[in-house]
């Protein structure tokens, strides 16, 4: 049986889809499940060993009618048995529909039901979003969420020479931007938490975030922290994570990774639900000030927004003793 699975285009919701993958192939040990994705997520499903192959799609690829039908022909050509759009999209479910295949599975959304062969509504309960994809399955599965991004001994061999070319042994990992400036952390309130300590730090991020990194970097001339900005791809930048010490993350795709790769992760929440969007894993600790979030009433009452400015180095010391005992 071959089974695909149209993933999310965010690396946040790539890595949320993770324990869905596994549990497909809990459920259909033989099957041959096929990853279809936008490119800039498919290192996520790299070397898991739940997945037969990866098929991306580039950047503008979906971006026209034309585009759309071209890659659901191309699909066509594999013969998927049963196909899952994790994405609430209605081109997803299009192309769901040119692939041919006899089983095409999504939630009810965007007037797409029709190119499906089972819309399933959606759950009126706010849940996260990695049950919500558990929710397109026929069956529930019992099962422990472990790191899901798999690293081979070479990439684990070519990361630790990373590190010894930085001069870096197990750093904390800073992964303070997003691309909602609401939930990028203030460069002065990562001064304030890690300023005065003997860590190494390394700052994470993409290309966008050169010149923030290179600030930060600079505003703590005392401190061992360096930034790689731009300087990896995600995948290279996955395998340093793996070997960082723990983790400080924004609400962001690397400390959605951080977390399921099992580094200890502290993940700050301003804008935004933890109960529906919040990292995954066995060593995370969320720290959010305002809970529920009050979103844009701060604006409306002329008030500053202080979800992440009220957090204090001794929340962040907290945090970190009950993680590192649990």
């Amino acid at each position: 049986m071959k089974i695909g699975v149209y993933s999310p285009n965010w690396i946040g919701d790539a890595v949320l889809a993770l324990p869905f993958i596994k549990c497909l192939k809990i459920l259909y040990p033989n099957a041959r499940i096929f990853i279809f994705c936008k490119e800039w997520v498919s290192c996520i499903y790299e070397n898991n060993p739940h997945v037969y192959d990866i098929i991306p799609s580039k950047k503008d690829a979906l971006g026209t009618i034309k585009g759309t039908i071209k890659f659901g022909l191309k699909i066509r050509q594999i013969k998927i048995d049963h196909f899952y759009t994790l994405t609430d999209s209605f081109r997803s479910a299009l192309v769901l529909r040119i692939s041919g295949s006899p089983k095409t599975v999504g939630y009810k959304s965007q007037m797409r039901s029709f190119l499906l062969t089972e819309s399933i509504e959606k759950s009126k309960l706010k849940i996260h979003r990695y049950k919500k994809y558990l929710g397109l399955l026929s069956q529930k599965i019992e099962f422990s969420i472990n790191p899901y991004i798999h690293i081979t001994s070479k990439e684990k061999k070519w990361g630790l020479n990373e590190m010894r070319k930085m001069r870096l042994n197990k750093p904390v990992g800073l992964f303070p931007f997003s691309v909602s400036i609401d939930r990028t952390i203030p460069k002065s309130l990562i001064k304030n938490w890690i300023e005065n300590t003997d860590n190494d730090y390394l700052v994470f991020g993409s290309k966008n975030d050169i010149q923030n990194g290179e600030d930060l970097s600079k505003s703590l001339p005392k401190l061992s922290i360096k930034s790689i900005c731009g300087k990896y791809t995600l995948r290279e930048s996955i395998i340093l994570i793996s070997l960082c010490d723990f983790g400080l993350a924004a609400d962001s795709g690397l400390g959605h990774i951080s977390a399921v790769l099992g580094v200890p992760t502290l993940s700050f929440f301003g804008s935004g639900s933890p109960n529906i969007t919040g990292p995954i894993g066995h060593k995370v600790r969320i720290i959010q000030h305002c809970f529920p979030c009050r979103g844009d009433l701060c604006k409306i009452n002329n008030e500053e927004v202080v979800c992440l400015q009220k957090i204090s180095k001794l929340d962040i010391e907290d945090a970190f003793k009950k993680l590192t005992i649990q």
